[in-house]
């Protein structure tokens, strides 16, 4: 039995080459396009729409809060950029919302409305200071029917935002004056290297019966880091602590916030 080949002619490897490009091309070119998609939500909130605070108006006079406890709440709006967070923070200490009222704020349409990534419930907390100050002209925003301040804005991980991590430092940009009287408690935070965080505000958001009487004892429930220590000490002269446009801050596990201090 004979078996003949038919060569394949010219015409007809032509199109057999056609085909495998067509594969070839349209395989590259579906890879681009599942790319460019991966991309652009990777990416997230364009640094253009992402409604940082003004930070360009300034007074001659300083203005501020006083009183220790001060109570206020806050609402942080985080707007992913790739893998890190842009958090604006808005609080409410130009008109204080009581517990029930922020409570029923509708939080899934603000989110909604803001076009933020996330939303972080910040509420149900109080200043251990004695004077908030700042030359900065505060910019004032509505949202969810109450007028806000916003006072700054910090960048986090992707991770940090989720986790909440205790005892992660954050950098936060905000020009703000911090005083503590003297003859008065703070409390205080000191890490493995020896810096210090004075508390400068306390939350009831986990701890939800923590007044200011009971700071005292908060060490006796922290849950330090190797080489960490709270401590509280009386202040034999002021202590101010101006931001100067950017520093440092860190929360325990109630979600106390403390500032670094160079003055210690």
């Amino acid at each position: 039995m004979t078996i003949q080949v038919t060569p394949i002619d010219n015409k007809g490897k032509f199109a057999f080459q056609n085909i495998r490009f067509i594969k070839l091309f349209s395989s590259f070119f579906i890879l681009f396009i599942l790319g460019s998609v991966g991309l652009y939500l990777l990416r997230g909130v364009p640094q253009d729409e992402i409604p940082y605070p003004d930070t360009a108006s300034y007074g001659d006079v300083l203005n501020g809060y006083s009183g220790r406890p001060i109570p206020y709440n806050e609402i942080l709006l985080a707007y992913r950029s790739w893998f890190d967070f842009n958090v604006i923070i808005y609080n409410d200490l130009n008109n204080v919302l009581s517990d029930q009222e922020f409570d029923s704020l509708d939080f899934d349409a603000i989110k909604r409305t803001t076009g933020a990534s996330r939303l972080i419930k910040n509420g149900h907390r109080y200043w251990v200071l004695d004077k908030i100050e700042t030359y900065r002209k505060t910019p004032i925003k509505s949202i969810g029917g109450h007028e806000f301040l916003v006072p700054g804005h910090v960048i986090v991980s992707m991770w940090d935002v989720v986790s909440r991590k205790p005892y992660t430092v954050m950098t936060v940009e905000r020009d703000t004056i911090y005083t503590y009287f003297a003859n008065k408690k703070v409390y205080r935070l000191i890490d493995s290297t020896g810096k210090v965080f004075t508390m400068q505000a306390a939350s009831r958001a986990i701890a939800k019966d923590q007044t200011i009487d009971q700071l005292e004892q908060l060490g006796t429930r922290l849950v330090l880091p190797q080489g960490w220590q709270f401590r509280v000490d009386v202040l034999k002269e002021e202590l101010v602590l101006a931001s100067g446009g950017k520093t440092e801050i860190i929360q325990d596990e109630f979600q106390n916030t403390y500032q670094r201090n160079t003055a210690q």
